[in-house]
């Protein structure tokens, strides 16, 4: 049975992932992670504070009435231990390092579309992190500790409110309390910010964002155009697209409701975000991206090509 153990645990750890899978929860791969640490843990526990004495003892014993010493091998034969169990105690200290890591501190996450270039291109790898918007628990996403709150004009990884179980990516426009309006000839944001989550009534902070004349950039191109690259200096300063014709969207105004934030992509005409699904609320929210520490030169659903090293460690804006 022991040289079982660990064939049989691939086949359980594989169904309990379809049947999470098939559940759609939001944190598939922090159950699972939780679950083995938690296996693991246990039989590190056993191992560590159960067998490893008994076994001790017992060699003890069998020494003292041989009179002799034992050597590694007649010792391992001594209260035996599966290899597969062996092993998944031995991953424990990894898992849990892991589990607290990505966690509570850092997240790895790959851009999977090009719905904020040109800030972030398919194939860039970032860390996320997830200690800048309040620590939380890693299932339930419950905040635990306060940290902070997402601002306007941060890049922040949040659960997709069509889709929980995929993480997006976008711009945080506006925050609760914001009305926010989209003009569409111009194709730019008027911000009206307001105060303690609620709508401002009088001496409202207006925020015209600003923008530079567009240039085409071969570097980007939908429908057959390269895309038209223009400056936007709003709360933050950073490059948008926008494609050459003016596109249609069936609402302009927002009013962004109390705990939950307005997201917007960089390539404006090619994003899906807050103005086809609505807002999102806080506690979908991941954390804040931050550096760009791998970027690999390549296109959506291609083989990179190589490296992009000029945006290597770079500090996302």
């Amino acid at each position: 049975m022991q040289k079982w153990f660990l064939p049989i645990l691939l086949v359980i750890g594989f169904i309990g992932w379809k049947v999470l899978d098939h559940l759609q929860l939001p944190n598939t791969f922090s159950i699972l992670l939780i679950i083995l640490t938690a296996l693991s843990g246990i039989l590190w526990c056993y191992h560590r504070f159960v067998v490893l004495p008994k076994r001790a003892r017992q060699v003890a014993r069998t020494e003292q009435r041989s009179g002799k010493i034992l050597t590694e091998d007649e010792k391992r034969k001594i209260e035996p231990i599966s290899e597969g169990a062996e092993f998944v105690s031995s991953l424990f200290p990894v898992l849990a390092f892991v589990l607290v890591l990505r966690s509570f501190i850092f997240e790895p996450f790959q851009i999977p579309s090009g719905s904020m270039e040109p800030t972030l291109r398919v194939g860039d790898f970032l860390i996320v992190e997830k200690y800048a918007y309040g620590i939380k628990d890693p299932v339930f996403q419950h905040t635990l500790v306060e940290t902070g709150k997402p601002k306007r004009g941060d890049v922040v990884v949040f659960k997709a409110p069509p889709q929980p179980t995929v993480d997006y990516i976008k711009r945080v426009i506006g925050i609760g309390g914001d009305k926010i309006h989209y003009d569409l000839a111009s194709r730019s944001l008027t911000v009206i910010h307001g105060k303690e989550g609620k709508p401002c009534e009088e001496n409202c902070d207006v925020v015209k964002f600003q923008y530079s004349e567009g240039v085409p950039n071969p570097e980007f191109v939908y429908y057959q155009q390269p895309q038209i690259e223009r400056t936007e200096q709003g709360d933050v300063t950073h490059q948008i697209l926008n494609n050459p014709e003016p596109f249609f969207y069936p609402q302009t105004e927002w009013v962004v409701p109390e705990g939950h934030y307005f997201m917007m992509g960089d390539n404006r005409d090619n994003s899906e975000d807050s103005r086809f699904w609505g807002f999102v609320p806080e506690r979908n929210i991941v954390g804040k991206a931050s550096y760009i520490w791998l970027s690999l030169d390549k296109k959506a659903g291609e083989w990179p090509t190589g490296l992009r090293t000029e945006r290597m460690f770079t500090k996302i804006q």
